[in-house]
């Protein structure tokens, strides 16, 4: 689910990537946030929709806690999110890589596009279809 707070990181993370010059590079060029938002609402509906398991129909709406990132972060030095989504990246990373390069269009909102076209470097952690029972 798609909360005020996360909406609102998407737009800060939106206007970050236009002052950068992020739309620069972008064809066509995005017209405003509300219509490039429409995408990858679209495309994780689908995602969900392709699962007959409620489970994981349900891990397409959850957000990595922020309790298992804040210690990642700090036990195991993790600087790098792999395999996001700008619906569901942790802004307290610094970047995101979405995880194929068919999307694009995620680079308004600030993605790196392609995870396995960049080295690995480092720790990084990556948000998988999961169980939240298990986590925790």
């Amino acid at each position: 689910m798609l909360t005020p707070e996360h909406l609102n990181i998407l737009r800060r993370a939106f206007d970050r990537a236009k002052c950068s010059g992020l739309h620069d590079h972008v064809q066509p060029p995005p017209i405003s946030f509300a219509s490039e938002l429409v995408g990858p609402i679209a495309r994780k509906d689908t995602s969900a929709f392709k699962h007959t398991n409620k489970k994981i129909k349900d891990s397409f709406a959850r957000i990595l806690p922020s309790n298992i990132t804040a210690a990642f972060q700090k036990w195991a030095l993790v600087i790098i999110e792999k395999m996001a989504s700008p619906l569901d990246y942790d802004p307290k990373f610094p970047h995101y890589w979405i995880t194929r390069s068919e999307h694009p269009r995620d680079k308004v909102f600030g993605a790196n596009t392609n995870a396995f076209s960049s080295r690995f470097f480092g720790f990084s952690i990556c948000h998988p279809i999961y169980h939240v029972t298990p986590c925790f």
